[in-house]
């Protein structure tokens, strides 16, 4: 059996660029390279091929091959996070930024787009917003694991990977129905996460419809959430409304 799109796979693997891994499935990699970090999820990775989690070069060469298969593959900027666009970069009023001042090299977010400061010049700050690693050739080094063929266990994957936590879960005609402790609807990033979420269910599983169940114990949610696929974190900017009485200039 060989990979395909569509198929749910597990995955090990480590990402370097230059001979410097920058990323590992592996927490005694990570460890060993000084990358570990506390609110990583390690172990072997849950993979959709066909739903943008990896690069396309990345994807492409996971298609046609066996579980167990180990293997290196070098991917160029076209095939990974594409080549820098001159175009991509913004000048913005210093007066966008609310409480963290602006210093070169900061990952800042504005209007929905995630930059990087270049450049701190009197009250203008010039913000790149291609990749980091646009231009960069990246290799991988992995392994597959593992195929998922059942459909429960296929919606379990979906909720640990991109909600990072365990939720009750099943599948009763062709609907799945999650439970989820209502101290959830404190987290703002809830409200993106469970959208997301019902969108890959559907898509990936085939499935009619996503009902979320809320359940009340009294229990205090403890677990860290992101937004699904890797948003990255970044210093918050004002928005075009609340800049309409400082700066007529907009990004």
């Amino acid at each position: 059996m060989t990979v395909k799109n569509g198929d749910f796979i597990r995955i090990d693997y480590t990402e370097s660029v230059e001979g410097q891994v920058i990323a590992a499935t592996d927490k005694d990699v990570a460890t060993e390279k000084g990358i570990y970090n506390e609110e990583g999820q390690y172990g072997p990775h849950l993979i959709v091929i066909g739903a943008g989690q990896l690069v396309k070069g990345f994807e492409d060469d996971l298609i046609g091959k066996e579980i167990g298969y180990s293997g290196k593959v070098e991917i160029p900027p076209e095939g990974a996070f594409g080549l820098r666009d001159p175009k991509k970069t913004e000048i913005v009023p210093i007066n966008r930024f609310k409480e963290k001042k602006p210093v070169p090299g900061m990952r800042i977010g504005i209007e929905n787009k995630v930059g990087t400061v270049t450049r701190v010049f009197g009250r203008k700050v010039s913000v790149d917003f291609n990749h980091p690693l646009a231009d960069r050739t990246i290799v991988y080094e992995y392994k597959i694991n593992e195929f998922i063929e059942d459909r429960q266990e296929k919606l379990k994957a979906l909720i640990k990977t991109f909600a990072r936590m365990d939720l009750e879960a099943e599948i009763k005609d062709d609907v799945a129905i999650i439970t989820v402790l209502w101290e959830l609807s404190y987290y703002k990033e809830w409200l993106m996460i469970r959208r997301g979420l019902a969108d890959m269910i559907i898509q990936h599983l085939g499935l009619k419809e996503v009902d979320y169940v809320e359940k009340h114990t009294g229990e205090r949610v403890t677990a860290e959430l992101i937004s699904p696929p890797a948003k990255e974190p970044a210093a918050e900017v004002t928005g075009p409304e609340e800049l309409k009485s400082e700066e007529t200039t907009t990004a």
